[in-house]
């Protein structure tokens, strides 16, 4: 079992529908909302550059995480 990087939620690696593969590393998620808010938070979406993912996640200030379940 995997944790969603966004929301906390336990889900299976074998059955997920949501997964995002980011510098050698694969992270999955409970619904696609979830997916498309890492996603964009990590500038993947918005073709963002420059700060890799985990010098984002250290500067940045922390939003609450979407109800999705």
């Amino acid at each position: 079992m995997a944790k969603d990087p966004v929301c906390g939620m336990e889900v299976s690696e074998k059955d997920a529908n949501f997964m995002t593969r980011l510098e050698h590393e694969t992270f999955y998620f409970c619904s696609k909302v979830c997916q498309e808010k890492f996603e964009t938070s990590m500038g993947i979406a918005s073709g963002e550059s420059g700060k890799k993912w985990w010098q984002k996640i250290l500067k940045e200030p922390k939003e609450k995480p979407p109800k999705c379940h």
